[in-house]
C-alpha cells in the first residue's frame, strides 16, 4: 500500500488462497477461508473484520453487504496480482517474510531452542530464522522462500505500486 493510506486487510476466499499466501510473504494481512465456507459465512466474516473479500465469485457482488466490500479478482496467479495491484495499490515488498504463510500470525525471533529444531541443512544455510508464536512452526530463507521472493520482486517491479522504490526482498 502507498505509504499516506492505511493497509487494508483483506480476506481471501479458498480460490485465491494461493495469492492470500503470498499477500502475507508481502507482509500483509491476509486471511484466508476455509474450504466449502458459505458465501455468506465469508461475507459476515469479511463485515466482522473490517476486511476487503477477495474472490473470483461474480455472484458474490449480488449479496447484501458485499457493495465496497467485495473484489472480484481474475482467475490466476499473475493476473490476480495485477488487478489487486491496480485496484488498491498493493506493495509486493512492504514487509516480505514477516507473517506467518499458514495462519497469518505475526513473526517474530526464532529462540536458540526453536532454531535447535531446525534440520542440519537449514542450520548451516545461516540466514535469519523467524517462528510462529500461534502454531510454532519456523521459517528460513531456503530455495521456497527464495522462489517466493523472486515472483514478489518480479510483481513490484512489473505492476507494484508506482512511488515504491524497486528493491529486492529481504528476509527480516
Amino acid at each position: 500500500m502507498t505509504a499516506n493510506r492505511a493497509p487494508v486487510k483483506l480476506l481471501c476466499d479458498e480460490m485465491l488462497a494461493r495469492l492470500g499466501r503470498y499477500l502475507r510473504a508481502a507482509g500483509h494481512d491476509a486471511a484466508i477461508g476455509t474450504g466449502g465456507e458459505h458465501d455468506r459465512a465469508l461475507l459476515a466474516r469479511a463485515i466482522a473484520e473490517d476486511r476487503m473479500l477477495l474472490t473470483c465469485d461474480r455472484l458474490m457482488l449480488a449479496r447484501r453487504g458485499a457493495a465496497g466490500r467485495v473484489m472480484v479478482l481474475p482467475h490466476g496467479l499473475d493476473a490476480g496480482a495485477r488487478a489487486l495491484s491496480e485496484r488498491l495499490d498493493i506493495d509486493w515488498l512492504a514487509a516480505p517474510f514477516t507473517r506467518c504463510l499458514v495462519d497469518n500470525a505475526k513473526l517474530r525471533r526464532a529462540t536458540r531452542a526453536e532454531r535447535a529444531r531446525l534440520p542440519e541443512r537449514a542450520r548451516a544455510a545461516g540466514g535469519p530464522v523467524r517462528a510462529c508464536p500461534d502454531c510454532g512452526r519456523l521459517f528460513w530463507p531456503g530455495s521456497h522462500v527464495k522462489r517466493m521472493a523472486d515472483r514478489l520482486a518480479r510483481w513490484q517491479d512489473s505492476f507494484g505500486a508506482p512511488a515504491a522504490p524497486r528493491r529486492r526482498p529481504r528476509v527480516r
